[in-house]
């Protein structure tokens, strides 16, 4: 019998229980969209907006929130990375090509993770650490943003396919208010009636019958 590496539950076999494999799935998905958030606060708020934006001399630029500042330039995009790094290698693999800006990298590290949680919840002994770093990545950002936002009903899957033919598969959430559905993985836009019916037609059978 093993251990889950998270929740320390009984398995017959594997290092993590289904249930934290889908809240690790989960959180991959919400991190990039957390990670761009994370932009609109690196600038303090100690200063009303307009004495922000002021272009006089006689005040000083503010200073950027190292917090923030730490989790967007090298925290969260390294973690991952280091992780995705790790894996690689775990399964006889070269070391991943590091390319695009940090948006791009947050986004492309969860997706790349995120495919691979059948074989980690099996075969890596350090899912559980995974998942739990994962975890405090997103606490730490939504200490930050504020963890009581609408996050969004979830209406479906996304069903937008990339230039390999992998269909994105995320979780799509509408927002009260408004008017268009954004995919948080893939930034693909569904507006109005047609795209909609679209999005339905293309639903997984299994999503469709729930």
């Amino acid at each position: 019998m093993n251990q889950c590496g998270l929740c320390e539950r009984q398995l017959e076999h594997g290092y993590l229980c289904p249930g934290d494999v889908l809240a690790l799935a989960e959180r991959l998905q919400r991190l990039p969209a957390l990670f761009i958030e994370l932009g609109l606060y690196l600038a303090p708020t100690g200063r009303p907006a307009a004495e922000r934006v002021t272009t006089s001399h006689a005040t000083p630029p503010l200073p950027l929130n190292e917090v923030v500042l730490d989790l967007r330039h090298g925290g969260i995009a390294l973690v991952l990375e280091s992780w995705r790094s790790d894996i690689q290698s775990a399964r006889g693999w070269g070391e991943p090509a590091i390319t695009g800006g940090l948006d791009y990298r947050v986004m492309h590290a969860c997706r790349w993770i995120g495919m691979q949680l059948e074989w980690l919840a099996a075969n890596y002994p350090g899912a559980g650490d995974l998942a739990r770093e994962v975890r405090e990545l997103e606490g730490n950002a939504l200490s930050i943003i504020g963890g009581k936002k609408d996050r969004g009903r979830p209406i479906g899957q996304c069903v937008s396919v990339d230039s390999s033919g992998v269909v994105c598969g995320a979780t799509l959430r509408h927002r009260e208010g408004q008017t268009s559905v954004v995919c948080d993985w893939c930034q693909c836009v569904y507006k109005g009636e047609q795209d909609l019916l679209l999005l339905l037609h293309y639903q997984p059978r299994e999503a469709t019958d729930a």
